[in-house]
């Protein structure tokens, strides 16, 4: 083994003036390509689905309890803000609950007018997420007395109605009955969290502002939001919650059902779920074209030293070690090829993280630079996984030189 092993160093040198050949060259460089792709790839993908679940779990609750018509979202039917509904999502593993009562209407300035969702939120609502993403002003006073009428909403929606932080607003809403109510607001903050979902349309205010442009009963709210525990599965505990819920329903008659964050959202966690069979189709295509660039290189350089081969045998050297010289010689190609590429793919993943160098429109991404993460874990297994396959497949052209004949070779030199 040691032979054939400095026999392939010797051939693989770059002392002496020995220069790669030009297929070894392209074989280095395509495996490069490869890896680096893959890498990015990689690193888009888990950084994409990482940055969108965060924005999504941040902004909406892991679990969304509303009157089962609703579906998750915004409804006339409203359900019971009482102690037994509480009793039932007290549960260990959420570790809150918050009410909310919301209400589509429309923004009306002297310019523009635009369609919006106005939630009532109160002193119990995770209000952590959008405090980080306020750029300007502050969060509403929720819960207090006297009841304000300050709201929250995003910069976009500031821009498209050309108002600012201290400017009242006045909301058009239509009632059960089909009349018109009107309500005016002051805009207390603008908030900016680069997901066109949450900017293009959510606006935040107290609880019993909404309530108002109801009936005033805050025994009924719009639903509650469940935030669970960490590493505590959204599916299983809505399955149970809805088992309470039919319970609750058979002694009191009170509607409720549990959708989880991707029940609600299904287009944006189907999109998500895509990207896994992208990711999937990309690293198998760039393995195969490093596949196909390694195998023809390899052809290439038994052919060149068929001489040296024929030497090699006649001096009695066994086949096999034949196989493992050129195997051997792709190795160094090999891994000296995914070194390039893991140095040029990790760079760019880390440039693209620090300063999002490529911008996305928000509009079809939901994002609006290219997210990235910095999985080393993933890269370790696809650089390896990339060496190994592509070691096992140069098994071929490597077999093919054991099998040239060194008589032949000889006769003809």
């Amino acid at each position: 083994m040691r032979v054939e092993f400095d026999i392939a160093r010797r051939l693989s040198s770059r002392k002496a003036g020995n220069k790669a050949g030009i297929m070894e060259r392209v074989a280095t460089i395509a495996t490069g390509v490869s890896i680096a792709v893959i890498i990015i790839t990689l690193s888009v993908v888990i950084g994409f689905k990482h940055d969108l679940r965060s924005l999504l779990s941040g902004a909406t609750a892991d679990i969304t309890v509303t009157a089962p018509q609703s579906g998750g979202v915004v409804s006339g039917r409203r359900i019971a803000n009482s102690a037994a509904m509480a009793g039932v999502m007290q549960r260990q593993d959420i570790v809150r609950i918050s009410a909310y009562t919301a209400k589509e209407g429309v923004l009306k300035s002297d310019e523009n007018i635009l369609g919006v969702l106005l939630k009532g939120v109160d002193s119990s609502f995770n209000s952590t997420f959008y405090e980080e993403h306020i750029v300007e002003g502050r969060f509403p006073r929720v819960g207090k007395e006297p009841r304000t009428k300050d709201i929250l909403i995003s910069r976009s929606i500031a821009r498209k109605m050309n108002v600012g932080v201290g400017e009242r607003i006045e909301m058009v809403f239509v009632d059960a009955d089909g009349g018109i109510l009107r309500d005016r607001f002051e805009i207390c903050g603008l908030y900016h969290t680069g997901v066109d979902v949450i900017d293009s349309g959510i606006v935040l205010t107290d609880m019993r502002n909404v309530a108002r442009l109801y009936d005033g009963n805050s025994a009924m709210v719009t639903g509650y939001e469940l935030w669970l525990a960490e590493g505590v599965d959204g599916a299983v505990v809505a399955d149970e919650l809805n088992g309470a819920f039919i319970d609750l329903y058979l002694e009191t008659g009170c509607e409720a059902e549990a959708f989880t964050a991707e029940e609600v959202f299904p287009d944006i966690f189907g999109w998500l779920a895509t990207h896994d069979v992208t990711a999937l189709a990309v690293v198998v295509i760039m393995i195969i074209v490093a596949l196909l660039n390694m195998t023809t290189s390899l052809l290439i350089i038994v052919l060149e030293r068929q001489r040296m081969i024929g030497e090699l045998r006649a001096l009695g050297m066994h086949r096999s070690s034949v196989v493992r010289i050129f195997l051997f010689r792709a190795l160094f190609i090999i891994v000296r090829g995914v070194l390039w590429g893991v140095v040029a793919g990790v760079a760019l993943v880390v440039i693209q993280e620090m300063w999002a160098v490529i911008p996305l429109p928000a509009e079809g991404y939901l994002l609006e630079a290219v997210p990235v993460a910095l999985c080393w874990g993933w890269w370790l297994v696809a650089a390896v996984a990339t060496i190994a396959t592509t070691l096992v497949v140069m098994l071929l052209p490597a077999a093919l030189a054991a099998k040239i004949s060194p008589s032949k070779i000889m006769r003809y030199e």
